[in-house]
């Protein structure tokens, strides 16, 4: 165990989490340390020793493998739980708040199955880069503490090299933790989960008040998966076991942003069938709240769960038109703004516009009264001149460019797009990790341009837009 972290989680016992040693990473090498996060935390002095995080990989630490089951791709999964990471403890910050540490990539555990317990480089880097990045945009996640190497081989499609997070989250209760003791029939396990996060998450409610947790639920995934759609991000996975109880975007896979504007966009090549496609993430959200609901059906009664569930739909419109609004540049909220935010959205796909930069475009076209050569589809499209005729009445009597400013302030230049990931990842894998802090610094900030940028502000060339990804981490 480490000494300065606590074991609030373990104090609930064997039948929710096994103890577990890590396997250390063959030649384990820090890589890159997220210091504007263990500088929030009041991490800094732990960090500074530079030598505990990379024992924490090298060395054989102590940790638990959290029990879950869920529902993947639609069909419920008995047999899940971490394959390969462990939680370490919780960090009390300085305002008392707990946060986990978990170990990704920590090796096998009693619930890796078939799999080696090892995460890739790949796919650890591509983690420990989003978070942070839907973190800079306001959207509630997970986030990775450091990255670390290894010249460990592992095999995936074809040989890889292992690698390991730290990952740090509010929570790493899922809905499947839940499902895992209603499909078993232990109700008081299930009792025991839903009081400790009551008490952990929501101190202020009423014991025993397992309607204010399900209310948490549905009101936190509504807001989350609303500012997925606002930014255009593409979760990929979506199943009930990668859903986080207090609705933090969490367990990442082969997720996406949009290049260009396309609904039907789906990151992960193994989502045959779209289940798990943009357009779709709303509706997941709301049939894996109901899966979650259907497990505390034995601590509420029916109507307490119906009311707890339609507050989901309201929520999620509510959030999404807040945030398009913003990103057009629109104060308050209108009727008439659900039909204006989807005319211009219906204007980016049929013109096969970039999603991120179009937003930018717009701001810079309020300024000067000209489109940027990539967006000049829309000086010729006659319904996007009767949109911008409807967009100057709904903004009449404001300045353009206070407007352009207010957008530029909501609309990132800087996300970790495919195109970049895929740069960054071939760089570091010759030992380069410049294109890797230049990103890292770039998405913590995505708002305003930066100097020596490595072009992370472009759109992606045609043969590079529309990436399918594989699941495999």
């Amino acid at each position: 165990m480490l000494n300065f972290l606590q074991q609030d989680f373990a104090r609930l016992g064997v039948e929710f989490a096994r103890p577990v040693k890590a396997a250390a990473l063959r030649d384990g090498r820090l890589r890159h340390i997220n210091r504007r996060l263990s500088k929030e935390l009041g991490m800094d002095a732990i960090v500074e020793n530079q030598s505990t995080l990379q024992d924490i990989a090298s060395a054989h630490c102590q940790g638990l493998a959290m029990k879950y089951s869920g529902h993947q791709f639609g069909s419920f999964n008995p047999q899940l739980g971490d394959g390969r990471g462990l939680l370490l403890g919780e960090w009390r910050d300085q305002n008392g708040e707990l946060w986990d540490w978990h170990l990704k990539g920590a090796g096998q555990t009693p619930f890796s199955r078939f799999g080696d317990g090892r995460a890739v480089w790949r796919s650890s880097l591509r983690e420990h880069l989003i978070g942070e990045s839907l973190t800079a945009l306001g959207i509630a996640s997970s986030r990775s503490l450091c990255l670390l190497s290894s010249t460990e081989e592992v095999m995936r499609e074809t040989p890889e090299y292992a690698a390991s997070i730290i990952r740090v989250a509010k929570s790493h209760i899922r809905f499947g933790s839940f499902e895992e003791f209603f499909y078993q029939r232990k109700y008081q396990q299930l009792r025991e989960l839903a009081d400790y996060c009551l008490e952990r998450y929501l101190p202020l409610k009423d014991p025993g008040d397992y309607q204010a947790l399900l209310d948490m639920a549905v009101t936190n995934t509504a807001t989350m998966i609303a500012a997925w759609q606002v930014y255009g991000f593409n979760h990929g996975v979506m199943n009930t076991d990668n859903m986080s109880i207090i609705g933090e975007t969490f367990d990442f896979g082969p997720y996406a942003f949009l290049d260009d504007y396309d609904p039907e966009f789906i990151c992960n090549h193994s989502d045959t069938h779209g289940r798990y496609r943009f357009s779709q993430q709303p509706a997941i959200g709301l049939w894996n709240l109901n899966a979650l609901a259907y497990a505390l059906s034995t601590l509420l009664d029916q109507d307490q769960l119906k009311n707890s569930l339609m507050g989901y739909q309201k929520q999620l419109a509510s959030e999404y038109q807040t945030g398009l609004n913003r990103r057009l540049g629109i104060q308050g909220l209108e009727e008439k703004d659900v039909s204006l935010s989807q005319r211009w959205l219906n204007i980016l796909a049929t013109n096969q516009l970039d999603y991120t930069l179009s937003f930018r475009a717009l701001a810079d076209y309020l300024r000067d009264g000209e489109w940027q050569a990539s967006f000049n589809a829309l000086a010729e499209s006659e319904d996007a001149q009767n949109w911008l005729r409807d967009y100057r009445s709904r903004i009449d009597g404001q300045s353009p460019e206070e407007i352009a400013d207010r957008m530029d302030a909501r609309n990132p230049l800087y996300l970790p797009r495919s195109h970049h990931l895929q740069l960054v990842i071939e760089a570091s894998s010759r030992g380069d990790d410049l294109p890797l802090e230049r990103l890292f610094d770039c998405i913590s900030s995505p708002f305003a341009k930066q100097a020596n940028d490595f072009g992370f502000d472009l759109a992606p060339q045609s043969d590079e837009k529309g990436i399918c990804l594989s699941c495999s981490s």
